[in-house]
């Protein structure tokens, strides 16, 4: 008996898809989503490594002109509610981890071009504050149609150019 309760103690839920720390990462999302960028910088903490496609950090201040230039030209951005995943680990030193997968979706306002990029970030909390941060998403795609749309408008300025 005693065996049995030391070893259901150990055996305590290293996963789980609902908790205090995975409610954070939706409210982050949702206020990335409105543009919210006081609200989206208060789910870090002041000292947050992050690090979006990259071994080096940067600051949330950084990442947060990052992101609102890759936003400029689009008419909207959000992430898809089908198919979102959310999930907490709690690793072998007892640190929480949310872990998101989900399709973020935007539309280029000069042309309506709808992109879709699958998108992975982890997040480690201390207490209800981000210290940590891992984000992996490629905007070859988006970077790419950006490219075209000033090659396009490069050519209608040279046809006029020439009439």
């Amino acid at each position: 008996m005693a065996a049995f309760l030391i070893w259901s103690c150990k055996n305590e839920s290293r996963y789980t898809t609902e908790s205090a720390e995975i409610d954070l990462v939706k409210s982050l999302l949702a206020d990335y989503e409105s543009g919210s960028w006081e609200d989206w910088k208060g789910h870090y903490a002041d000292t947050a490594k992050v690090y979006h496609n990259s071994a080096k950090s940067i600051s949330v201040s950084d990442l947060q002109k990052y992101h609102a230039s890759n936003l400029e030209d689009l008419s909207m951005y959000k992430f898809q509610e089908k198919d979102r995943f959310f999930e907490m680990v709690v690793d072998d030193e007892g640190d929480k981890w949310v872990n998101f997968w989900g399709t973020w979706e935007g539309t280029i306002a000069a042309n309506n071009q709808t992109l879709e990029i699958p998108v992975h970030i982890t997040a480690q909390f201390k207490g209800d504050k981000i210290v940590e941060e891992h984000a992996f998403y490629n905007l070859a795609e988006m970077a790419m149609a950006m490219m075209a749309l000033e090659e396009a408008e490069k050519e209608e300025d040279l046809e006029e150019i020439e009439e």
